[in-house]
């Protein structure tokens, strides 16, 4: 499984609405920490989900229903504080998969603030790509 990227780690964003007097590096542990469990979650429901195709097909739906059930997950939830989880980019909030849920998921987007799901599952497909070359 890749590296935890500091690119996406960074987009899980600390509000202060959410926890007013925390501790910022107990915060940032704890963000660590889900984000190492989400990675391991995502990468799993990926690979089911391209089992039959290859993972840099995946369309739009297929990643908003991988999103979908890693951040429903009952272990992951009960693992980590809601103001953690909320603090996550999310994918169906953002206007990434544009009008096509069925279109293949552009892997080439590189903003500073990507959804979490898509950065992780795009890590993965670029580890890949790098071993069948």
């Amino acid at each position: 499984m890749p590296a935890i990227s500091q690119c996406w780690l960074a987009s899980a964003i600390y509000s202060e609405q959410d926890q007013p007097n925390v501790d910022l590096v107990q915060y940032e542990h704890a963000v660590q920490r889900a984000a190492h469990d989400l990675q391991r979650i995502v990468a799993t429901l990926a690979q089911r989900f391209s089992r039959a195709a290859d993972p840099r097909l995946l369309s739009w739906r297929a990643l908003l229903e991988i999103e979908e059930q890693a951040f429903s997950d009952l272990g992951f939830q009960g693992r980590h504080d809601p103001a953690v989880i909320r603090a996550f980019a999310r994918l169906s909030e953002s206007r990434l998969p544009g009008g096509n849920p069925d279109a293949a998921v552009d892997w080439c987007r590189d903003d500073s603030h990507l959804p979490t799901v898509y950065a992780i599952v795009r890590t993965m497909v670029q580890a890949n790509s790098g071993k069948r070359a």
